[in-house]
């Protein structure tokens, strides 16, 4: 019985340091951070801003960027109805992130 109870042990403390236990990053928001910026820069004007599946308009009303919580968030930028560019940024409180199109 004991044997059966160190085992276990054992096999949960290797699944944990072998990887299969992973930290990601939240999008929580930390209660009272500033916000970062989104900058975009050789983006169209007349192409749109979408930030965790919203959109949020076109990037020339937006002046190239946006205010955005701290975390993760997916950035896509389309125009016409095609993805001119996709990417995961992490904003810090207070921060401004770049996204360069190509």
């Amino acid at each position: 019985m004991k044997t059966s109870a160190v085992v276990l042990t054992v096999l949960c403390a290797a699944l944990a340091a072998g990887g299969c236990v992973k930290n990601y990053p939240t999008r929580e928001a930390v209660q009272g951070a500033s916000a970062g910026t989104l900058k975009l820069t050789n983006a169209p004007a007349d192409a749109r801003l979408m930030v965790d599946g919203r959109d949020l308009g076109s990037v020339g009303a937006l002046g190239g960027g946006a205010a955005l919580t701290p975390g993760r968030h997916e950035v896509v930028v389309s125009q016409g109805g095609r993805v001119l560019h996709a990417q995961t940024v992490i904003v810090a409180a207070g921060t401004q992130v770049v996204v360069v199109l190509p």
